[in-house]
């Protein structure tokens, strides 16, 4: 099956539905507003220990395998993103960034969670793994009430500091600062009970829906491969095969998905540090996994991950 077939398959299983946490939610389409919570000033403080409150009672889900309450009002994105932070300040004396990945980079993820543009989200060091799938299988123990898929991603690593200067960055930019580009799979879930009815926003404030990532071989000899559509097969157990390409998505390329990050206005000053990841998005959909289940992707020249699923 090719990732558009599966793609299709999903539509004509569940229209404009999504079901991230396994309580599937009809969303209306055609609205691409995200309703927003009153930014007045009497209400600032109001608003910011919401957030705090929200970012703790997310941070505590994804450590323990809790569900968080719904949100009791819509989030603008910009608030989104202050609660993705603040879990990340939440977390800081316990974790590590190690980067970031990228969400909805295709048309259909696009519409089903009523977003314009792609989001992201962080990756963290208590939540990361390699793997080579040609010597060993990876063992991994998730959380599976939190009704987890996996996604076959392109991983970028910066050689260099890099930051937007005066210009967004371009991809003629980008690859000198590229050091590696490595096979990954990001297994995404959610931590909250129901979704909203405009899903983006809740999902760029639950970690981007990041879950857990598991990186494979660097290759430093990237620039010999075709990152335009190199080919990825994912099999799953008891699942009928995928295959895709690096270059489906709405870019065409992971690596401006980069550049779209480092674009971002509150990516500007911070940029990405030397060492850091870029998880560039799915290129095989996003099927769900369950306890047990055995999960290959073959990347032909850039390697194989193989992960087993388990229960935490």
């Amino acid at each position: 099956m090719t990732y558009t077939e599966f793609r299709n398959k999903g539509e004509s299983e569940s229209s404009s539905s999504l079901a991230f946490d396994g309580h599937q939610t009809t969303i209306d389409t055609q609205d691409k507003n995200v309703g927003e919570i009153p930014r007045e000033p009497e209400q600032a403080e109001n608003v910011m220990k919401q957030s705090n409150i929200i970012s703790e009672n997310l941070w505590h889900s994804r450590r323990s395998g809790t569900f968080c309450d719904p949100i009791p009002n819509e989030l603008t994105l910009s608030q989104a993103y202050d609660i993705q932070n603040a879990c990340t300040t939440t977390g800081s004396d316990e974790d590590e960034l190690l980067g970031y990945k990228i969400g909805a980079t295709a048309n259909e993820t696009l519409e089903i969670l009523g977003l314009n543009e792609p989001f992201y989200g962080p990756i963290y060091k208590s939540a990361y793994a390699t793997n080579n799938g040609l010597k060993d299988e990876l063992k991994l123990d998730l959380h599976l009430q939190h009704k987890p898929r996996v996604e076959a991603e392109f991983v970028a690593c910066m050689k260099n500091d890099f930051h937007r200067e005066d210009q967004d960055v371009t991809l003629a930019k980008l690859e000198d600062h590229i050091d590696w580009i490595a096979p990954g799979l990001e297994f995404v879930a959610s931590r909250f009970s129901t979704m909203s009815e405009k899903p983006g926003a809740t999902v760029i404030a639950d970690f981007g829906a990041n879950q857990y990532m598991v990186v494979g071989e660097p290759c430093h000899a990237w620039q010999d491969l075709d990152l335009e559509k190199h080919p990825v097969q994912l099999d799953i157990t008891n699942q009928e095969t995928i295959n895709g390409h690096s270059g489906i998505s709405i870019y065409g390329h992971p690596l401006k998905f980069v550049c779209w990050l480092l674009n971002q206005p509150n990516m500007h000053k911070l940029g990405l540090k030397a060492g850091q990841l870029v998880s560039c998005g799915t290129c095989t959909g996003a099927p769900f996994v369950q306890d047990g289940d055995q999960i290959t992707a073959e990347y032909g020249t850039l390697g194989r991950l193989a992960v087993k699923i388990g229960t935490r």
